[in-house]
This record gives C-alpha cells, sequence and structure tokens, in this order.
C-alpha cells in the first residue's frame, strides 16, 4: 500500500482569491493524487459559513479531475478560541468535511499564553472540547487531527501531542504530522518521527531555510528538511494516507505544485512509499 500526494490550497484559493477551478487544474496538471482545502471560505472564521455553492464547485471540479479531496483545514488556536468566544466550530468544519467527501478536519492547539497555575485547566477545556468535537466527527467517519508541534503552543513536544491524543481518548482524534514545524521548534525528526507515527493520520509538509525565529518557509526541496528521512520511518510504521504539499502566498502556484510534487513524489519513490510517475 502506497502514500499519496496531495495540495493544499488555501494560500491560493483563499488568501490570494484565486478561483477554484484553475487551481485545482493547476494541481491535477502536476500530478498530484488530492488536495486539502481550508475549512472556512475566503477570510471567513466560521467553517459553518462555507456558502453551499463553493462546497459544491470543489466536489464538482475535484471529481471532473480525478482528484480527492483528503482534508479540510481549520486556522483559529482551539485555546483562544475558546477564551474569546471565537467561532472555531469544529462541527461546522466535519460539516465541511462530509460535504466534500474529506477523511480528516485538522486543528491547532493554540498558544499557551495562560498563567502556568492556569495551565491544567486549559488542558483539560480543550480536552473536553475536543472530546465532543471528536464524537461528533466519529459518528460521522471523520478523524479530527492535531496539527503541528510549535513551540510557543500547549502542546509544544511529542510527547505532550501523546498525552493529548490520550487524553481525548477517541478513534477519531489522531495527529496531522508536520516535520518542517517539528524540526523549527526544536525536536530531532529522527527521534520524534518513530513516536509520532502510529497516532498520524495525515501530513502538511513544507520547508524551511534559517533557525527559529529568523527563518523562512519555502517549497518542499528548496529549504533543509531530508525529506526521504522522515518519509521512510513513516513508511515503516505502515503509514499509508496522504502527504499535502503545503505553500505560502510568496511562491507562485505553478512553481509550488511543481517543485513540491518533483521533490516529494521522487522522495516517495526513494523509499519505496510511491510509485513514480513517469
Amino acid at each position: 500500500r502506497f502514500m499519496k500526494l496531495g495540495f493544499y490550497t488555501y494560500s491560493f484559493i483563499d488568501r490570494l482569491k484565486m478561483e477554484i477551478e484553475p487551481v485545482l487544474e493547476e494541481v491535477a496538471a502536476a500530478g498530484f493524487d488530492g488536495l486539502d482545502v481550508s475549512a472556512t471560505w475566503h477570510d471567513d472564521l466560521d467553517p459553518a459559513l462555507m456558502p453551499a455553492s463553493a462546497r459544491d464547485r470543489y466536489v464538482k471540479t475535484a471529481a471532473r479531475l480525478g482528484l480527492e479531496i483528503e482534508g479540510v483545514v481549520t486556522h483559529l488556536g482551539l485555546v483562544q478560541a475558546l477564551r474569546q468566544g471565537q467561532p472555531i466550530n469544529l462541527r461546522g468544519a466535519v460539516d465541511v468535511a462530509v460535504d466534500l467527501g474529506a477523511k480528516v478536519v485538522t486543528v491547532h492547539i493554540g498558544y499557551a499564553d495562560c498563567m502556568m497555575v492556569e495551565t491544567g485547566k486549559v488542558w483539560w477545556q480543550a480536552v473536553a472540547h475536543l472530546q465532543e468535537a471528536a464524537a461528533y466527527a466519529d459518528d460521522r467517519g471523520v478523524a479530527i487531527a492535531l496539527d503541528g508541534i510549535w513551540s510557543s503552543f500547549l502542546v509544544h513536544s511529542p510527547e505532550l501531542v501523546i498525552r493529548l491524543i490520550e487524553d481525548v481518548g477517541s478513534r477519531a482524534f489522531r495527529f496531522n504530522f508536520d516535520p518542517c514545524y517539528i524540526e523549527l521548534a526544536g525536536h530531532s525528526l529522527d527521534l520524534a518521527t518513530p513516536l509520532l507515527a502510529p497516532y498520524c493520520v495525515h501530513a502538511h509538509i513544507k520547508d524551511y531555510r534559517g533557525r527559529y525565529p529568523e527563518f523562512e518557509h519555502c517549497i518542499p526541496g528548496e529549504g533543509v528538511i531530508d525529506h526521504a528521512r522522515y518519509i521512510a520511518t513513516l513508511a515503516q510504521s505502515g503509514y499509508d494516507r496522504y502527504l499535502i504539499n503545503e505553500c505560502f502566498i510568496d511562491v507562485p502556484l505553478e512553481r509550488a505544485c511543481a517543485v513540491g510534487y518533483a521533490t516529494l513524489s521522487q522522495a516517495m519513490a526513494d523509499c519505496n512509499a510511491r510509485t513514480l510517475k513517469m
């Protein structure tokens, strides 16, 4: 069983306001198997506000091009959203996933900007919210995946990822692997990947140059990450889901697709995790 390769469209459709159809056409032309989309539409914060027309266009365009929609991505940090009453609305994101035929919703835990004495309370509030959301997702065949490790997040280490997943205690709450942010947060990919691999249902792949806090994002293959190395570890663990190429608005879509696809497809082929398309 082989991994699949996808592309995340948020920077282009939602931030740069490009139309759905040409973006997905570029993704398909580059050779990708599928894609991730934003769980929210353009500048909205609440997934429930994604227009039915946008959902329909995603589904019809992906079907026409033979692309799978694998994941929908939320952007608000859970800790701050709960504190400030922001509409993180994971149920609404699950509904978007169901409408699009996606299997995964991602969520950031948010920043650990609370007083030390409040950390435990904040942790258990997040756990309770995620338990409720995961139950809703599980009933609909969707997984919620914790998105990324960051040094200033409430969850800032591989060990805390595992603890949170175990505290939530749902088969529908797992992890979205992000090798770029694992390294930038100061952790060794060689040590973190085998720890996290059993919990992974999704992966967002970007690259970087520099060191935290002075770093820049770049297309996979134009930074310092050895992609074949962590992919081999994921493959050995039995991971056979998507690697999603994630790029930002400073990179043209065509180059993001072409360079990311070439880098990741070759790395996957080198690990026998995917057949290289000629």
